[in-house]
């Protein structure tokens, strides 16, 4: 997903400091959100006009909803950040929201290539979502270490709201790689019942 990758520089750029930067990416970032909302209902309507089983309908229109949920949560990530100073965080912290971005985009990517699999038939379909399933639960752990550094620079810091944005934003972020774990799930299930 492209706007994965667009976070992951807006998050570098938030982590250096750089507040003209982080909000042209912002900008970016909520145009792309928009696309993608534009895409999906433009998908959703097409698949209930087409001449799919409504088993195949629901299963495109739970994929097409599912991920756009974590271009919504991008989004929702990166409008808290701005409301933070980058400035006021411990680098673990900075460094942490780095490394979770990396492991978000590794997240997509396998995501990707599930679809790809997915899409051509291929018989790694399940070994690739399996693989999806894997990097969340790696996310995961990060996530409840970087909560921690989070909670522990709160104590000392005296801009609550910064703490408070990171922190939410952080969820977002793990929100968004839980979604991708729920596409991978949308596409076991359509391998499962054969459908599509």
């Amino acid at each position: 997903m492209e706007i994965t990758k667009l976070f992951g520089k807006y998050i570098s750029s938030y982590a250096s400091g750089e507040l003209d930067e982080t909000s042209k990416y912002y900008e970016s970032i909520f145009s792309l959100e928009r696309e993608a909302d534009d895409a999906k209902e433009r998908i959703i309507s097409e698949v209930s006009r087409g001449p799919f089983h409504p088993m195949d309908r629901e299963d495109i229109i739970r994929l097409v909803l599912t991920m756009d949920d974590i271009a919504a949560n991008l989004k929702a990530a990166s409008r808290k950040l701005l409301y933070s100073d980058p400035r006021d965080a411990p680098e673990d912290v900075r460094s942490g929201l780095i490394k979770l971005t990396k492991l978000l985009e590794e997240i997509v990517s396998r995501l990707g290539d599930a679809l790809d699999a997915l899409i051509s038939g291929s018989k790694e379909v399940l070994r690739l979502a399996d693989a999806v399933e894997r990097k969340e639960e790696e996310i995961d752990e990060f996530r409840h270490d970087l909560i921690a550094k989070i909670l522990r620079w709160g104590d000392s810091s005296r801009k609550l709201s910064s703490v408070l944005m990171i922190k939410e934003a952080v969820e977002n972020i793990e929100a968004a790689s839980d979604k991708a774990e729920d596409v991978a799930d949308v596409i076991r299930s359509i391998v499962a019942v054969g459908s599509l």
